[in-house]
């Protein structure tokens, strides 16, 4: 990562910007001593690619629709019956 002093930035702001906005990472120092970075803005419109390279995404393996089980389902069932079952088995 290059340097620059806060003079220089101060003195040519659109080109310091220019070099940042092309993918370059610069240090600003004051007195020769770091004080800032500035860096390129990723793309955040993307926010899958970017949770995919931070770690936090794991991509599916089958990109594909699901699939449904075989057969025609049973319309008979009553889902507030089910669901009460599902809770008493807990309790």
């Amino acid at each position: 990562m290059d340097s620059i002093p806060v003079r220089e930035l101060n003195q040519h702001t659109s080109a310091v910007l220019a070099r940042v906005a092309n993918g370059e990472s610069l240090e600003i120092t004051v007195s020769g001593h770091p004080a800032a970075r500035l860096v390129p803005i990723e793309d955040s419109t993307n926010l899958r690619t970017d949770l995919i390279r931070r770690g936090r995404l794991v991509p599916a393996t089958n990109p594909g629709p699901l699939v449904l089980p075989p057969g025609e389902p049973d319309l008979t069932t009553d889902s507030t019956e089910v669901i009460s079952d599902l809770r008493e088995e807990r309790l």
